[in-house]
């Protein structure tokens, strides 16, 4: 599922590139998911739990906090590399401003549609192309591992384990943060010690999961619900 948030305090530039994407997505036959905010506090707030997107649309002219406040706290606060930004505006005098935020794209008001499809399906590609990563920090080196070959986060301490197809990785760092990062690729979080691949799952019980590699991780009473609810969509999302 490639997510979208449009955020513009005029509704009906919000309504007007929804309407494109969903047109898009219906020729398509695309799996997108689109979030409409009408201020970048608004969206900056929805963020900060947790929830992230691939693409923003992101008007920069709004009251107080705005596009550029956002996209700098996306940037550096939340240390999100990852999500593409598209800068909607009906002025041009910002291109300066916009360097240190390193948006894919900027769009003139009135928006083209075709512009804001090439914009999609840009964001689509470099998804596809970085998306598939966790990056994490060991001491003043960064380290990269795909995806789809980690099985589970645990925390221990301070240090998070992270367990692969192939071995175990240990760096400093926060379940919740490295959460941030993984959510959008079917991670689920079980307990409040471990982050687990749903497509690493061998079985799913009641109060635990087996992983691909044997090992039986604990669901917290309270989690149980939310596994559960998770479980069944992605199993339903298989025959979509």
């Amino acid at each position: 599922m490639f997510s979208i948030a449009i955020c513009d305090d005029q509704r009906a530039i919000c309504s007007e590139i929804e309407t494109i994407i969903l047109d898009y997505q219906k020729s398509t036959l695309m799996e997108i998911q689109i979030e409409v905010f009408y201020s970048a506090k608004k969206l900056s707030i929805y963020m900060e739990h947790e929830h992230n997107f691939d693409l923003i649309f992101l008007d920069i002219e709004m009251k107080g906090f705005n596009g550029l406040d956002l996209g700098r706290k996306i940037r550096e606060e939340m240390d999100n590399q990852i999500t593409q930004i598209v800068y909607v505006s009906g002025k041009e005098s910002y291109f300066k401003d916009l360097f240190e935020v390193r948006p894919m794209h900027f769009l003139s008001k009135p928006v083209e549609p075709d512009k804001v499809i090439k914009d999609v399906e840009l964001a689509m590609k470099l998804a596809n192309r970085l998306g598939g990563v966790f990056s994490y920090k060991k001491g003043p080196d960064t380290h990269k591992l795909p995806i789809k070959n980690i099985i589970y986060f645990q925390s221990v301490n301070r240090e998070i384990k992270i367990v692969t197809i192939t071995g175990e990785e240990l760096f400093y760092g926060k379940l919740h943060e490295v959460f941030r990062q993984v959510t959008k690729y079917r991670f689920i979080n079980i307990h409040k010690s471990y982050i687990i691949n749903y497509e690493q799952v061998a079985n799913f019980k009641y109060d635990e999961v087996v992983m691909s590699n044997s090992d039986c991780l604990p669901i917290s009473q309270l989690k149980r619900k939310e596994v559960r609810g998770l479980q069944m969509k992605y199993e339903s999302e298989r025959f979509l």
